[in-house]
């Protein structure tokens, strides 16, 4: 069944909360989770997170553009031979899935008819209603009249726009990052619903803070949105390593073990350092606004915006 906003917003008010993400430091943490869960802890998960817990979370977090409602339910030989995820891993699972529509574009037809679970469907691109093309214009306006890259019409921050430059990276310095939050075609804008807003506004709606997150880089960031706007207090996230030099936490002995992507080592640390920290800033103070404490459970993170604290 389809979810409504209003059917998540603050349903779990005050309950003990842990983000499970994949990095290395989930290692120490899962069965304390896992025991937690068994004391009323709730749990939100992200895309494979069957590959390393054996307990099924409360919520699934789920972005990914291959890993589809669709392409679980029809053949897909992507699917089945390399990335050899489970068939109908939802629905096998019947965990409620909060999924990024704009990254998964199947459609809601498809959704509605064949998914046997409850989930909610949420936009992390389409900023105050508008296009991927119309957003991207309105920032190479302010660019060419103005130079300079303090574009807050939506109430972001200015590293959405530029990465920081990276020796033996070749990019465009103006619109270099415009391909990790929007789609230049617009391919994905048929997903726009005026009704409700992105997952960053709701966020910003919900705790009043002056800004939002930008487009997303992670998972990791929706995933503790949810759990903001839920209600649950205090908050900790585990595994939130984004290293892909450390890679991923060890699975369970009946999990796809993940790989690291070589070509991508450094990304998180070195192109995207500013932007995550600006969205951890932005995540803090928002909960912080609501009276809700965001801890994370890695004391050796490379970022330092979040609270270090222990489960």
């Amino acid at each position: 069944m389809k979810l409504n906003t209003s059917d998540i917003i603050n349903k779990h008010r005050d309950t003990p909360c842990v983000v499970a993400l994949h990095g290395p430091s989930l290692n120490k943490d899962i069965h304390e989770i896992q025991k937690k869960q068994d004391k009323g802890y709730l749990r939100i998960s992200v895309n494979e997170w069957y590959d390393y817990f054996t307990k099924k979370p409360d919520y699934w977090v789920v972005s990914n553009s291959e890993f589809t409602i669709r392409n679980s339910i029809v053949p897909n030989p992507l699917w089945d031979m390399v990335y050899k995820y489970p068939k109908n891993v939802f629905n096998k699972y019947g965990v409620p899935l909060f999924y990024n529509n704009t990254a998964d574009l199947t459609s809601a037809e498809f959704v509605d008819n064949n998914l046997n679970i409850d989930y909610y469907p949420y936009d992390s691109r389409h900023f105050q209603g508008l296009k991927c093309s119309q957003i991207l214009n309105d920032f190479r306006n302010h660019y060419e009249q103005n130079k300079n890259f303090n574009f807050t019409k939506f109430g972001n921050h200015n590293f959405m726009w530029k990465p920081k430059s990276v020796k033996g990276t070749k990019c465009d310095p103006v619109y270099a990052k415009f391909g990790n939050g929007w789609t230049k075609n617009d391919s994905c804008c048929h997903k726009i619903n005026t009704e409700e807003k992105t997952i960053q506004e709701q966020l910003q709606l919900y705790t009043g803070h002056h800004q939002h997150l930008g487009p997303g880089v992670t998972v990791g960031t929706f995933a503790i949105i949810f759990a903001i706007i839920m209600g649950c207090n205090p908050i900790y996230v585990s595994g939130m390593d984004l290293d892909y030099e450390k890679g991923y936490a060890d699975t369970h002995p009946n999990g796809q073990r993940h790989q690291i992507n070589r070509n991508a080592i450094g990304h998180w640390k070195h192109v995207l350092k500013d932007e995550i920290n600006n969205d951890l800033t932005i995540l803090r103070d928002s909960a912080a606004l609501a009276g809700i404490d965001i801890i994370n459970l890695n004391e050796d993170s490379w970022h330092k915006i979040l609270k270090i604290g222990n489960l």
